[in-house]
């Protein structure tokens, strides 16, 4: 095996949903620009271990499990690929964890985890290959996969130890006490296991408090932490990458989201009315507004947001389609979709549906009746898509203005 191996980034966080996927998208942003001059080609991405899956046609021919997020950022960020079995080598499904212990706790436990290793191992040389950078990302917090020794810090170690360059970014929630806490015990975890963090990043800082928590932080790290702790801990302390403030619209749903959400639930019986094909649905949708069998609330409506009403409420359908229209002559953006509710009560009059057709604005039936479809709708968790264009931009703009590389990680300058 070539122990040929370019500038790793490894992001970890200290939890799940932290801004993992979100941080690693906006790395390669950065990475993008001239400022730092790579091309989508110089790039590589893996994440060593997944736990939540799609389905993919693999380069046999046949379907696979990988995680999501290898076809999220590969997708997204126009990575090219050598094959997803080497994006995401190991997949820790449901049934996983019992048949490991069962077999480790039979056998060799050490033999077992070297096998997952070897796994992820041979799968970073061939993702690498001509490759200027790689980007791994890391999965839930710095303890998962320990059940069966592939945790981050495993991981870490073992590209280390092949000699792979590996600059190691922990991404943790903004704030002070809260982001101190949370750090403290991984930089514990990670250095008893030998395992070195290079850089953190703060991440979804609320924008009117971010001088105050780089105060704070910054203080903290270089003045307090050592006099506290260096007894106990080796503090070659990570470097601060950056503040990374929150972008509320990674919140925010589209309707082709919504339709391929409500697809997957029992009793909602989704039926797409128009466009036929949901794939370009995509516009951000603000806002989620009821409204009842009542007249008047067309005024209230506003761009970006979707509108639940029930279906056979063909007058307020009428008053929503006409404010859809009258907003886009007047902003040149119009509502991003229209909910129709109690599907199976009918009384969608023929004329209407046929104005749904004919015009602009993305349409769904669902089963559930008001209360539960918008229930439904607010308890969504929105994760970043492979086709949300219009995140990434915003992910860009922010991470562009608020990551500095050139801190920490030993990049090459363009023209290297």
């Amino acid at each position: 095996m070539s122990l040929s191996c370019p500038q790793t980034i490894f992001v970890l966080g200290t939890g799940r949903n932290i801004g993992k996927t979100v941080t690693c998208v906006g790395i390669i942003e950065s990475l993008l620009t001239t400022e730092y001059g790579y091309a989508p080609g110089d790039i590589g991405y893996m994440k060593p271990v997944g736990q939540q899956t799609v389905t993919v046609i693999g380069g046999q021919g046949v379907p696979i499990e990988v995680d999501k997020d290898a076809v999220l950022i590969t997708s997204l960020m126009g990575i090219p690929s050598h094959g997803y079995q080497d994006a995401s080598p190991v997949v820790w499904q449901g049934g996983v964890t019992a048949t490991f212990i069962d077999k480790a706790a039979e056998g060799d436990a050490l033999a077992e985890r070297e096998a997952l290793l070897e796994r992820i191992r041979r799968a970073y040389m061939r993702v690498c290959v001509g490759r200027r950078i790689m980007i791994v990302e890391g999965t839930g917090q710095p303890g998962v996969g320990s059940v069966a020794g592939v945790s981050n810090a495993d991981v870490i170690n073992a590209l280390r130890e092949m000699g792979a360059p590996v600059f190691v970014v922990m991404v943790t929630e903004g704030g002070i006490g809260s982001t101190i806490d949370q750090v403290f015990p991984y930089l514990m975890a990670l250095d008893h296991m030998g395992t070195r963090v290079d850089g953190m990043i703060i991440n979804g800082v609320f924008a009117r408090k971010l001088d105050k928590i780089r105060h704070y932080i910054e203080t903290y790290y270089s003045k307090v932490m050592r006099p506290l702790y260096g007894d106990h801990i080796d503090l070659t302390l990570p470097a601060i990458l950056g503040f990374v403030p929150t972008i509320d619209e990674l919140r925010m749903p589209t309707m082709r989201l919504l339709s391929e959400y409500f697809a997957k639930r029992k009793g909602s019986a989704v039926e797409v009315v128009a466009p036929e094909d949901m794939t370009d649905a995509r516009e951000l949708i603000r806002d989620v507004k009821v409204i009842s069998l009542e007249h008047g609330y067309g005024p209230l409506l506003e761009p970006g947001d979707a509108v639940i009403v029930g279906v056979n409420s063909n007058d307020v359908i009428l008053e929503v389609l006409l404010r859809h229209d009258r907003l886009l002559r007047e902003h040149g953006k119009g509502l991003a979709g229209l909910v129709l509710s109690c599907k199976e009560v009918g009384g969608l009059a023929p004329q209407i549906r046929d104005l749904i057709v004919s015009g602009t604005l993305p349409t769904v039936m669902v089963g559930y009746d008001t209360a539960e479809t918008a229930t439904r709708v607010e308890g969504m968790t929105v994760k970043i898509q492979p086709y949300d264009e219009i995140k990434r931009r915003l992910i860009a703009k922010q991470f562009r203005e608020h990551l500095e590389l050139w801190q920490g990680v030993p990049l090459e300058r363009p023209g290297q």
